[in-house]
């Protein structure tokens, strides 16, 4: 009975890909109602209309690649860089071009800590039982150490700090400013250092909790054989009861 029954891989990677289907839904559709809300797409405008001055000021069409412009004269060459410097120093440019980007960006990971937040702690709070929709189609539960049942503190923990935020978010956060050129290599590196901790959080414990679990001292267990209690006093009498049941058996059994 004290035996923690650990959830099969197949039913915790099924449960996993349920929810992440239906995280990926609700993250676009947060991020598709913010971005109306506030007409991000206008600074995209402004921007467009900005870069469509200068090429025709200048008589260029930027995007060039290293191969189109050194095919270029050197006078058309000049002028092309002329045109580009212009675009860079243009204020107005510059400013709707942060301003969207950093609108992307925050909506993206407004999105991702609501539908954690949704998903992974006011649902599991709804259902009274910490389990979230993947979960509860495929029959796992969560419990912490001593087979106790995952309160709301820790139910938060987990899923919206150590998921959401901790498992999701930085690293999406770290692949797009790496890519837009903010944090460069570091953010790859850090990329890395992630997939690296959640690997040793995976070997360490046969394959059985993530970083989100070890965060929380939770485990992804098989609800239909895991006994689950909502205090240690409970859980004790309980396998007092069962012990007790056990002894009076063998005995009968021996007489």
């Amino acid at each position: 009975m004290n035996d923690i029954q650990h959830a099969a891989f197949s039913k915790r990677l099924f449960a996993f890909l349920a929810d992440v289907v239906i995280a990926g839904l609700l993250v676009t559709g947060i991020f598709l109602l913010l971005w109306t809300v506030f007409d991000v797409d206008r600074y995209k405008d402004v921007y467009a209309e900005v870069k469509a001055a200068y090429e025709q000021e200048y008589g260029v069409t930027f995007g060039l690649t290293e191969e189109e412009f050194s095919k270029l004269d050197e006078a058309a060459q000049d002028n092309y860089s002329k045109a580009v410097d212009a675009m860079n120093a243009d204020e107005t440019a510059n400013k709707a071009l942060k301003t969207y980007l950093t609108f992307a960006l925050s909506i993206l990971a407004g999105g991702i800590v609501l539908s954690g937040l949704l998903l992974e702690f006011v649902v599991p709070l709804l259902f009274k039982d910490g389990r979230t929709l993947g979960k509860k189609l495929f029959g796992l539960g969560v419990m912490r150490t001593g087979m106790l049942r995952i309160k709301a503190p820790v139910l938060f923990v987990r899923g919206v700090i150590g998921k959401a935020v901790f498992e999701l978010l930085l690293p999406v956060v770290m692949t797009a400013t790496a890519l837009m050129g903010v944090t460069g290599i570091f953010g790859f590196i850090m990329l890395g250092v992630f997939a690296v901790a959640e690997c040793v959080a995976l070997v360490k414990t046969g394959g059985q909790c993530f970083l989100h679990d070890i965060l929380a001292d939770t485990y992804v267990v098989d609800w239909s054989s895991q006994p689950i209690f909502d205090t240690a006093e409970q859980r004790d009498a309980f396998l007092k009861e069962r012990l007790e049941a056990q002894q009076e058996a063998e005995e009968r059994v021996d007489y």
